[in-house]
């Protein structure tokens, strides 16, 4: 019995890669979202931040969480 299952799927045929890494490249962007969602309602420009938030994934994330709020909105 193989201790990570994940590893017992097959490739995914559309783009040839394990589900293990396209799980992890769903969550990945999924934190860019949620940073990018963060930053905007901290005041910051949200085409930015939705760029950086899908290179930078749990980066992106844990700068938005020490943004501070900017009192107006452009």
């Amino acid at each position: 019995m193989e201790l990570f299952y994940f590893n017992t799927f097959p490739e995914l045929a559309a783009i040839g890669l394990p589900l293990s890494v396209v799980l992890l490249l769903l969550l990945h962007c999924l934190m860019g979202l949620l940073a990018a969602q963060l930053a905007d309602r901290k005041g910051a420009d949200l085409g930015k931040w939705l760029i950086w938030g899908m290179i930078g994934g749990t980066g992106a994330l844990v700068t938005a969480l020490r943004l501070p709020t900017q009192s107006t909105k452009k």
